[in-house]
């Protein structure tokens, strides 16, 4: 008879300190931190494996975050309509129902012109979820809503949705000073709908404008404070009663598990901050929405795989609510498809991935545990320090916010233009034939003191635009022709970061050329059409060749940028002096550097 395998017994258990042990023999003598940990944008050093000694003792979060007991998960799946024609919103919102939509929420571009009779004809008032939003605190808006529920025999019970119009963004975004009173009559009429969210706290002003996780997490509570500071000064309403009238509306970022482990933190940090008002059951409402810091112009379908993924965070996260923007709703209106394609990854993730059979898949993982755990507790630190200096609007005020958040952006813009924060199809992989509808990008709010929501790759977007712009205006286009030479893996690697390099600007690929000797290879780039010839080898090729290929490719063409790929430091110096103009690398700023082409080689095409 076979003796039964014990695992156990035959694979004795190791701890985390012996695996990390073999880890640092394997690194060889380089060091574990800085080779293994990474550094995040919230200062969370994150380590390249978990186990479970990193939760043993602890409280996990998944242990802490009320969710509901049930068997299925479930969402609401929200539509957004911009509101400038009530009858065309009208008409998109029904024939939308067809997808699966579960919540719309009305943006009233114009509130006071806004006919709610023709805007919400048609539609399933007593089971869809309709909410608002207007750009500043609007009674009005909600009475007349209410009114034409009674009138079609909706009962108060049944009036689902939320209200937003949230004077702390508005006054982020635009310096505007707060004024509360105005809402104290919003929180009058929701306090007669049990199921209706009266205050509702965006975090997209600082998500868009740049933030980190933790940033955005603090701030949102921040926010929360004011708000139930203020009005139980305006209202009859203590703090316990306005705390459930609150949704918390996040804007959903790239970065998978931070997301997922934002949305967990704020529960937590939440329920600490219900707590402090008396609240000890408290559940935090969350509705999960694009946001616009991650979605490119360039390239536009790959903001419908980013959907994809932010919507996977979202609903592994526990958000109870989902409003996946149209992937081209950042730079036009979007189309009807658009929209389907929008609502139709929730149903996707619902219908064909079942993430509506567990409620918290996240729970017990060692390393979303951690991350949520440090979310939180990082956010909470934050939250306390600008508690100290006033709250969210003195805090606003005095700069600090603004200043934080700046800070934060600069760096990963700094990481976006340096190429080592990656976007595709912008900043790497572009589509080098691909041609646009958009003239111009908007402007960014130079004001320091306020707020400034951008895409990411804004900087990108308008440096290939502009070469855009230059070849529709005069017919020409930079041309980039690759010379390469040496060991065959390392020109070609070189080769495809060169092309990439200048594609992301909107530069014409040539293509890689060899030759069967040097002086033949910088004869036929001095005779090609290219503006930019770029040298392509390793960096022993360079050292023995790349001085020979500059000297006599610029005896033929001194006027054309010649360009390397790398940076051979050793002999960087004699290059220059023999007609290197450049050095292309992982280290330079490619915004800085791309933009210089531009000006250098739009200036002479102006004189040819």
């Amino acid at each position: 008879m076979e003796k039964e395998l014990n695992l156990q017994q035959t694979f004795s258990p190791l701890s985390k300190e012996e695996w990390k042990q073999k880890v640092i023999e394997d690194l060889k003598g380089a060091d574990f931190d800085r080779k293994l940990v990474w550094k995040t944008y919230e200062g969370i050093p994150v380590q390249p494996f978990y186990t479970q000694e990193d939760t043993e003792g602890k409280a996990l979060p998944s242990d802490k975050l009320n969710l509901p007991e049930s068997t299925t998960r479930t969402w609401v799946n929200y539509l957004e309509i911009t509101v400038e024609d009530a009858s065309e919103a009208n008409r998109l919102a029904v024939k939308m129902l067809d997808f699966d939509t579960s919540g719309i929420l009305f943006y009233l571009k114009n509130p006071e012109s806004t006919n709610l009779n023709t805007l919400l004809q048609n539609l399933p008032l007593a089971s869809l979820q309709v909410s608002f939003k207007t750009a500043t605190p609007n009674a009005d808006v909600l009475q007349q809503y209410v009114a034409y529920c009674q009138k079609n025999g909706v009962a108060l019970d049944d009036i689902k949705g939320f209200y937003q119009a949230d004077v702390l963004e508005n006054y982020a975004l635009t310096g505007a000073i707060p004024d509360f009173t105005p809402y104290a009559d919003v929180i009058k009429v929701t306090q007669t709908l049990p199921n209706f969210f009266g205050i509702t706290l965006p975090s997209h002003a600082f998500a868009d404008s740049g933030a980190n996780n933790v940033q955005e997490v603090a701030f949102l509570a921040n926010k929360l404070v004011d708000y139930l500071t203020e009005l139980t000064a305006l209202t009859e309403f203590d703090a316990k009663t306005l705390l459930n009238e609150v949704l918390f509306n996040t804007a959903i970022g790239g970065d998978y598990f931070f997301e997922i482990s934002k949305l967990r933190a704020l529960r937590l940090v939440y329920q600490t901050v219900a707590q402090t008002y008396g609240l000890t059951e408290a559940k935090a409402t969350i509705l999960a929405s694009s946001g616009l810091w991650t979605k490119s112009l360039f390239d536009p379908n790959v903001n419908l795989l980013r959907n994809t993924t932010e919507a996977m965070a979202a609903l592994l996260g526990g958000c109870d609510a989902l409003l996946i923007q149209p992937h081209n709703s950042s730079f036009e209106k979007p189309s009807d498809f658009s929209h389907r394609i929008a609502l139709n990854l929730s149903n996707l993730l619902k219908g064909e991935s079942h993430f509506d059979k567990v409620i918290d898949p996240a729970a017990g993982s060692y390393y979303i545990e951690n991350l949520t755990e440090d979310i939180a507790q990082k956010a909470w630190e934050l939250f306390q320090q600008v508690e100290n200096k006033g709250g969210f609007a003195a805090a606003f005020e005095a700069g600090f916010i603004t200043e934080s958040i700046q800070a934060t952006a600069s760096q990963k813009l700094k990481d976006i233009s340096a190429r080592k924060k990656v976007f595709v199809g912008t900043n790497k992989y572009p589509n080098a034939t691909e041609n646009i509808s958009v003239t111009e990008i908007e402007h960014l709010n130079n004001d320091a003191t306020v707020l400034s929501p951008q895409r990411a790759t804004q900087a990108f977007d308008a440096l290939r635009l502009r070469t855009l712009q230059h070849q529709t205006a005069t017919g020409y286009i930079p041309k980039v022709y690759m010379a390469c030479f040496g060991n065959l893996a390392m020109r070609k690697a070189r080769a495809t970061f060169a092309a990439e390099f200048f594609g992301v600007a909107g530069f014409q690929m040539l293509g890689e050329f060899t030759a069967p000797d040097l002086q033949q290879l910088a004869s036929n780039a001095a005779k090609s059409e290219a503006d930019i010839v770029v040298m392509c080898a390793a960096d022993p090729d360079y050292e023995t060749d790349a001085a020979t290929f500059a000297a006599a490719f610029k005896a033929k063409a001194p006027n054309k940028q010649l360009v390397l790929a790398g940076y051979p430091a050793a002999i960087v110096d004699e290059l220059t002096t023999v007609g290197v103009d450049s050095f292309i690398h992982i280290k330079v700023n490619a915004i800085d550097a791309l933009t210089e082409y531009q000006n250098l080689l739009f200036e002479t095409s102006k004189t040819l």
